[in-house]
């Protein structure tokens, strides 16, 4: 069972997947800039921070589903095609959209007018251009992802291995005495074919191709609920010990973003996979316009700072939700507006 097609030849949970974890990363941005300003103390710190802990699946989310369909082995995938097509999309979607970002930041109101703070701008993107890096990277390494893939049980062994090096040993270099030396044998060893974000889209792929009982949706969605309760009770202890909002367990590659991730990806199978008929217009909308919608909405989010607009105005649980419905909605229509493009719109949205 791969999954059931909503009669446009894509997968229906996989669509799903995408507009839930889309609304999740504008919910999370509007969420975390407040939680950043705030002292770890007091219950409207603690709602941010369970917000975004129980967010932090999006991005791995977004990973496990390009695995899924990119390791595919019935999917034809070919070198020139890589280079040509899928890895110059992402470069020029970056330099398109860090450049538009750069000019924001550096010539906007309050901007310092310097061009090489501009390039610097250029170089290193907008916090959120990122993912389109980690994404170009992976796509280089596609062909070698999809050997380790092609007998299940190395794929399996693959993601065994990455669990301490990609999720546990960065976490508990940060202990004192038994961190550093763990650091010293690491970075000797130097194992870093499992780090990285490579393991989510080897896990797309395998859990794609899974039958998934229901006892072992019981213990996959159990193992989530606990990842998400480490996520935000570490970041409670840690922010508080440090004396300031602390990412440590925020971070994708730990074990309890990793375990929630895991859980979303299987629900959604096991609740829209086999599913019959078409998404809801909505989330069909939301999951074509996606990446669209992830490239712009930090620009709206900016301009409803600009006027004050921003989570501080209600109790999170209000201003939250408020925020990202007024992000999401402009972010959609100018993503859907990119896409129709003539040429250049795949490029852009």
């Amino acid at each position: 069972m791969t999954g059931a097609n909503d009669g446009s030849g894509r997968i229906r949970y996989l669509e799903m997947l995408r507009a839930i974890a889309i609304v999740a990363v504008v919910v999370l941005h509007a969420a975390i800039t407040e939680w950043h300003q705030l002292p770890p103390q007091g219950a409207r710190w603690e709602t941010l921070a369970w917000i975004n802990s129980a967010l932090r699946f999006c991005v791995p989310v977004f990973f496990m589903i390009s695995g899924a369909l990119l390791l595919d082995p019935a999917r034809p995938l070919s070198l020139r095609g890589l280079w040509r097509r899928r890895i110059p999309r992402l470069l020029v979607a970056f330099a398109s959209w860090s450049l538009l970002y750069a000019i924001v930041e550096v010539y906007a109101p309050g901007g310092s007018g310097d061009p090489a703070e501009l390039a610097r701008r250029f170089f290193t993107g907008h916090f959120h251009l990122w993912f389109l890096l980690a994404l170009a990277g992976l796509y280089m390494v596609l062909p070698l992802l999809r050997a380790i893939v092609r007998d299940p049980a190395t794929g399996w062994y693959f993601v065994a291995l990455a669990g301490p090096f990609a999720f546990a040993f960065p976490l508990l270099e940060r202990l004192p005495v038994v961190g550093e030396v763990l650091s010293e044998v690491l970075g000797t060893m130097r194992v870093e074919l499992v780090l990285g974000y490579s393991v989510y889209f080897v896990l797309g792929h395998l859990l794609n191709r899974m039958e998934l009982r229901r006892a072992q949706l019981v213990w996959i969605a159990s193992a989530g609920a606990l990842g998400l309760l480490g996520t935000g009770i570490g970041t409670s202890l840690v922010s508080r010990a440090e004396g300031g909002s602390d990412e440590l367990f925020f971070g994708f590659l730990t074990p309890g973003v990793g375990l929630a991730s895991v859980a979303v990806f299987c629900l959604a199978r096991a609740r829209w996979g086999e599913a019959p008929g078409r998404l809801p217009w909505l989330a069909a909308a939301l999951a074509a316009n996606s990446l669209g919608i992830y490239l712009v909405h930090p620009l709206f989010q900016r301009l409803y700072r600009e006027f004050g607009l921003t989570t501080e105005i209600a109790p999170p649980l209000l201003s939250v939700p408020l925020l990202a419905v007024l992000v999401l909605i402009p972010s959609l229509a100018v993503a859907a507006l990119l896409r129709r493009i003539p040429r250049a719109g795949r490029y852009l949205a």
